[in-house]
């Protein structure tokens, strides 16, 4: 990481008054698990232009220097799972991100042309928001859990759909609960077939396990996995898909899955557990396991939850479904169910934990747009927790830095070297000492675009100013 020829080639090429230096800073490399100290990086435009140690090279006249003694600056962050592109949420959250230090992510439920205008707006720096680094729109089974969903009723709507999504510009194909497995497995096959990766959820009538060897690419959620772990999976969902194809379809489906929480409980194996992790393992099929969601839908109940003080920045038109009592996915739980769901996420834990022992990949995200999961900070929740689980700090900071552009095969970013693009976030801690360090954000630099403390600081004001005269929905 020593400056060389091209540093000096970098001070030849760039043009007065341009660019950034943090110096004296230690860089932190996720993967390694390693510090180097006493480091000096620039930035020209968007790109990193050098990379050593401070004081080895002259800094170009009249550059901006970061003063980085005592600091930490990592890969700018990731969060693998939002759905925050939209035009009726994405201009109240996506500057939040970039404050807290999220330069890019995934967007798990939008569209080809609102993503082609946000990256475009971005990159020009019209406005303030992370890098889409890839996105999929949502399909169903009939009727779908959400409306603006694709629905799919039979193997050959979802040929169709996959060849549609293709042709629109997806990045994949997201998959989602009630799709039927002989349409699941026509999507999966058409997928493969065109070159299109499909991730989401594991629909409920599918095992996990079928689900990652039928070549899917990211399960969200622990999707099925909680089943999957079961010694009654078979049963389970034989019941289920009994429920789903009476007359009431999935109105029956939806009591029969309420009434199977307490059997699946108390019929965890782990070693069919371990069978299920060495199947994604196989197929190479990588976890977004959600933690903070998890957390935060089994709490509902909870009423503590609203006096969190980042709820200033939501707006009343998103907070306000929050409530579990007006969610249509909520609202019909009882006391007793609220108990079982505690238990559920204890379990969900525990799954986590072992699908990372055996080897299973994970990416860091939030399912933002949820209950009580908050743009940009909520990744910090969720590190914390993956690091609760049995992650090293390392790896838990590599499923939100490096391991994202490594799945998107995004060789430009994730790490700190010349000729990558300059997303990076500079702490005022050690990450790798303490996960928790994540959340002391001194200065974000977004596709080369410097927000310090001041700037960042106008970003949260903005948005309490924004989310109080929001429309209430």
């Amino acid at each position: 990481m020593a400056f060389g020829p091209l540093y000096f080639l970098a001070l030849l090429q760039a043009p007065a008054q341009a660019g950034v230096a943090i110096a004296n800073v230690s860089l932190v490399d996720p993967d390694r698990g390693q510090i180097v100290a006493n480091q000096t990086v620039i930035v020209d435009g968007n790109r990193i232009t050098a990379v050593g140690p401070a004081g080895s090279g002259r800094l170009p006249a009249g550059i901006r220097t970061i003063d980085g003694r005592g600091k930490y600056l990592i890969p700018g962050l990731w969060d693998m799972h939002v759905h925050a592109a939209t035009p009726w949420f994405g201009d109240y959250v996506m500057p939040l991100l970039v404050a807290h230090g999220v330069t890019g992510v995934r967007d798990m439920f939008t569209t080809a042309g609102y993503v082609a205008e946000w990256r475009r707006r971005v990159t020009s720096g019209e406005w303030v928001g992370p890098r889409v680094g890839a996105f999929g729109q949502l399909v169903d089974g009939d009727p779908p859990i959400w409306p603006g969903s694709v629905v799919a009723k039979t193997a050959e709507d979802g040929r169709r759909v996959v060849d549609s999504m293709k042709a629109a510009g997806a990045d994949f194909v997201k998959v989602y609960s009630r799709l039927l497995p002989e349409t699941f497995f026509a999507i999966a096959a058409r997928a493969r077939e065109i070159g299109i990766p499909f991730a989401g959820h594991v629909p409920s009538l599918v095992k996990p396990t079928d689900a990652a060897r039928a070549g899917m690419r990211t399960v969200e959620h622990l999707q099925q996995a909680f089943q999957g772990c079961s010694s009654r999976e078979d049963e389970l969902i034989a019941r289920y898909a009994a429920a789903a194809s009476s007359p009431k379809r999935w109105d029956s489906a939806g009591i029969v899955s309420r009434g199977q929480v307490k059997p699946i409980l108390e019929s965890f194996d782990p070693v069919r557990c371990e069978r299920l992790a060495e199947a994604f393992v196989a197929s190479g099929t990588w976890m977004v396991p959600t933690l903070t969601v998890l957390r935060s839908i089994s709490h509902l109940d909870d009423s503590t939850l609203a006096t969190d003080p980042r709820l200033a920045m939501i707006p009343q038109f998103l907070k306000g479904g929050w409530n579990p009592k007006t969610d249509f996915r909520f609202r019909m739980l009882t006391p007793a169910d609220w108990a079982l769901r505690k238990g559920v996420y204890a379990r969900q834990l525990e799954i986590a934990r072992i699908l990372h022992r055996k080897g299973v990949k994970f990416l860091a995200g939030t399912d933002l747009a949820n209950p009580y999961i908050f743009p940009g900070s909520s990744l910090h929740d969720e590190l914390a927790l993956l690091v609760s689980v049995g992650f090293t700090p390392a790896e838990a900071l590599r499923a939100a830095t490096t391991d994202p552009a490594r799945f998107l095969g995004a060789d430009s970013l994730g790490t700190i070297a010349i000729g990558k693009v300059a997303d990076l976030v500079l702490l005022d801690g050690n990450p790798l000492a303490e996960i928790a360090n994540v959340r002391r954000v001194s200065a974000v630099i977004a596709d080369g675009r410097v927000y310090d403390e001041g700037a960042r600081k106008k970003i949260q004001e903005d948005a309490e100013r924004r989310a109080a005269a929001a429309p209430r929905g």
